[in-house]
């Protein structure tokens, strides 16, 4: 996808539209996969200031209500295997000070 981006000048400066005509340079090549969300998934259009607020707002009121991070790297690492809870902890502790120091509670898992 890269090596198409940079060879494809004609697109315009907005990232939407980039990825939008990258995919229907796939489509026409019969070479575009698609994966469909699942439940509890969601894809975040950021690509005006509006839209950018909005998807701010919408992790935020997730977060805040679950009480759970979205996307936080560390975590995901942890839950599918790649880390250990020692590793995990190790990685938290120069984050203790900020929102995303605390370790995932085991009823979470």
């Amino acid at each position: 996808m890269v090596a198409k981006a940079k060879d494809y000048k004609a697109i315009a400066s907005r990232r939407v539209r980039r990825s939008r005509d990258l995919n229907k340079i796939y489509l026409n090549e019969k070479t575009l996969t698609v994966k469909l969300l699942g439940r509890g998934m969601a894809w975040l259009d950021t690509g005006t200031h509006q839209s950018m607020l909005q998807a701010s707002n919408f992790v935020e009121s997730i977060e805040e209500r679950q009480g759970l991070k979205v996307a936080c790297l560390e975590e995901i690492a942890y839950r599918k295997g790649y880390i250990t809870k020692a590793q995990l902890t190790e990685l938290a502790k120069p984050l203790l000070k900020n929102q995303y120091g605390p370790v995932p509670h085991e009823d979470h898992e």
